[in-house]
C-alpha cells in the first residue's frame, strides 16, 4: 500500500460520531411519543405487542451499546466496523420511516427524526468511515447493519409465534 492510502487509513475519527447516540436517542423519542407511538402502529399492522417501558427499556439497552461501540470507535481503527454498520442501520431505518409514511399516507413515528439526522448521518458514516476503512471489512460491516435492521424488522412484523 502506497504511503498515501496508509495515512487515508490511519486517519482519526472525529467527535461529530457522538451524534450517533443522540440521533438514536432522539429518534426512539419520536419514536415513542410521536403520533400514537410506533409500539401501537406496529401493533395496528399486526406486529409484536410491547409496552411503552418495554419499547423504551429495549432502546435504552441499544443506546448503550451504541455509545460503547462509538467510544471504542474513537480510540481504535478496529472497532470502526461498528460505525459502519450503526450509519447502514440508521440510513436504511431513516429510508424505511419515509417510505412507510408515503406508502400508508400519513406519518409513521419516527419520520421527522428519519429526516433529518437518520438518512444524512447514516450516509455521512458511511462515506467518511470507507474513506478510513479497508474495503472488505466496510462492506462486510455494512452488509451486517442492513441484516441486523432486517432482522428487527422480522422480529416486529413477522417472526412466527410472537
Amino acid at each position: 500500500m502506497n504511503s498515501a492510502k496508509a495515512s487515508r487509513r490511519n486517519g482519526s475519527i472525529g467527535p461529530w460520531v457522538w451524534m450517533l447516540p443522540i440521533a438514536y436517542w432522539a429518534h426512539v423519542v419520536e419514536e415513542a411519543f410521536g403520533g400514537h407511538g410506533l409500539a401501537a402502529w406496529i401493533m395496528d399492522l399486526g406486529g409484536v405487542r410491547f409496552s411503552i417501558a418495554g419499547f423504551l427499556g429495549i432502546n435504552l439497552v441499544a443506546l448503550a451499546i451504541i455509545a460503547a461501540v462509538t467510544w471504542a470507535s474513537r480510540r481504535s481503527p478496529v472497532w470502526r466496523w461498528g460505525l459502519v454498520s450503526g450509519g447502514a442501520i440508521l440510513f436504511v431505518n431513516g429510508m424505511s420511516h419515509v417510505a412507510a409514511s408515503a406508502a400508508m399516507r400519513y406519518y409513521v413515528p419516527g419520520m421527522w427524526t428519519g429526516i433529518a439526522f437518520y438518512i444524512p448521518l447514516g450516509a455521512a458514516l458511511l462515506l467518511r468511515v470507507r474513506r478510513v476503512m479497508s474495503p472488505r471489512p466496510f462492506w462486510a460491516a455494512a452488509a451486517a447493519g442492513f441484516a441486523i435492521h432486517a432482522l428487527v424488522l422480522w422480529i416486529v412484523f413477522g417472526m412466527p409465534g410472537l
